[in-house]
């Protein structure tokens, strides 16, 4: 009986393993975005971590962590500064916009409206960024590119990373619990719609780096 219940393979300890994976890497993504300057090769190794190792139940994800921080920090950082930056832009429109909402112009309100949708689809562009980062060799500038063509060859992908990506933003916005476990569960979810999306430059390929994608890839 003892040995059933303090078996670390059981369910209680294999629930138990998760929730500390869960606030683990979740913390240590948050204390990145922190800095500000560590937001881009955090989110990096977040989904490095998530996709290559913690979804196929392997060992080694902490290391695989700071592994791709470091590995990744030269493109990353400024790719992270780049969002960071259109982050203030979206944040300062918002305000702009919600304050003439309120006057009751229904222009403004559409505009407002209007404001939410272009948001949802930034959001799903801006999160192909790192996951693609994290699987091929990019310039700044040619991450930015090759993300932004893969997001517009795969419009329900980015629809659905958008979606996922504006409300753990929001969420963690507004209330701080929160924002404990879902860096882990917005890596689990990209990592569900992002994989399939690069499985054909991964194929025959491994843990190695693919093929980079190009502008005309397969429509869905």
């Amino acid at each position: 009986m003892l040995n059933k219940i303090f078996n670390p393979e059981n369910a209680f300890f294999r629930f138990l393993g998760l929730l500390v994976d869960v606030v683990a890497f979740s913390l240590m993504w948050l204390l990145c975005a922190a800095t500000v300057v560590l937001l881009g090769p955090g989110t990096t190794a977040l989904y490095d971590a998530m996709a290559r190792h913690l979804r196929k139940g392997q060992l080694g994800g902490y290391v695989r962590f700071w592994e791709s921080l470091k590995a990744n920090f030269k493109v990353g950082c400024p790719a992270g500064l780049v969002i960071v930056a259109l982050g203030y832009v979206l944040v300062k429109l918002r305000g702009v916009l919600f304050e003439a909402a309120r006057t009751g112009d229904q222009a403004m309100l559409m505009l407002y409206v209007g404001f939410w949708v272009c948001f949802v689809v930034i959001c799903g562009i801006g999160a192909y960024i790192f996951p693609v980062l994290s699987r091929f060799t990019f310039g700044v500038g040619g991450l930015l590119a090759t993300s932004v063509k893969l997001a517009f060859a795969h419009p329900l992908t980015t629809l659905g990373l958008g979606i996922v990506t504006a409300g753990c933003v929001l969420l963690s916005i507004a209330y701080w619990l929160p924002a404990l476990v879902l860096p882990y569960v917005w890596a689990w979810l990209a990592s569900l719609l992002l994989e399939r999306v690069f499985k054909p430059f991964m194929e025959g390929q491994g843990e190695a780096e693919g093929a980079a994608p190009e502008a005309d890839d397969e429509e869905e």
